[in-house]
């Protein structure tokens, strides 16, 4: 009897171990990894949130200035009224003489519906034409402020001509242009 109770209460020992303590120690260790793996993503999350408060610092340190500036770079709403003023003053600065200013709504909205049928783009394209009358000098002054000024512009087309009537050797030449510009709606 002294050798049957250890034997009796070793197997069951062996028996709770193989039908309960394994699993649950299965168990353990898988929970044990699934809460390291937590651990790490609430780690992370903390490192974002740190530098979400950093960069909210960073933007509230924006002047209202360079607010400005960075809004006429792409602006929400393109304003054709503004931007024609301001290739006009750019003209006027330069001796040159504005004709024919087009927004041309119809090839924006094709080129809008080609660019979103392969990626929506956050931004849409303003296809601008005119002419100016002017000397070759002065046209070459006003494409270097077209290209220092603050709003985003792409010179797509350009072509000389006389104007008419009138030799090449005269001073007044006729230049179209035609320009993307970028707003955000």
């Amino acid at each position: 009897m002294k050798l049957i109770t250890p034997l009796i209460i070793i197997g069951i020992c062996v028996a709770a171990y193989f039908t309960y303590i394994s699993k649950t120690v299965d168990d353990i260790s898988i929970l044990s990894s699934t809460k390291s793996s937590y651990e790490a993503v609430l780690k992370k999350a903390d490192e974002v949130a740190v530098k979400r408060d950093q960069l909210f610092k960073d933007y509230d340190g924006i002047s209202k200035a360079n607010i400005e500036k960075l809004n006429k770079v792409i602006p929400e709403m393109f304003n054709s009224v503004l931007f024609a003023n301001d290739i006009n003053a750019m003209a006027s600065r330069n001796n040159l003489v504005v004709k024919d200013f087009k927004i041309d709504p119809k090839r924006t909205e094709e080129r809008d519906v080609m660019l979103t049928q392969k990626k929506e783009a956050p931004y849409k394209t303003a296809i601008v034409t005119f002419r100016l009358i002017g000397q070759y000098d002065k046209f070459i002054k006003f494409l270097t402020d077209v290209e220092s000024s603050l709003r985003l512009i792409d010179v797509t087309k350009l072509s000389i001509k006389t104007v008419g009537g009138q030799r090449a050797t005269d001073d007044s030449l006729e230049y179209s242009l035609e320009m993307n510009t970028y707003s955000l709606k």
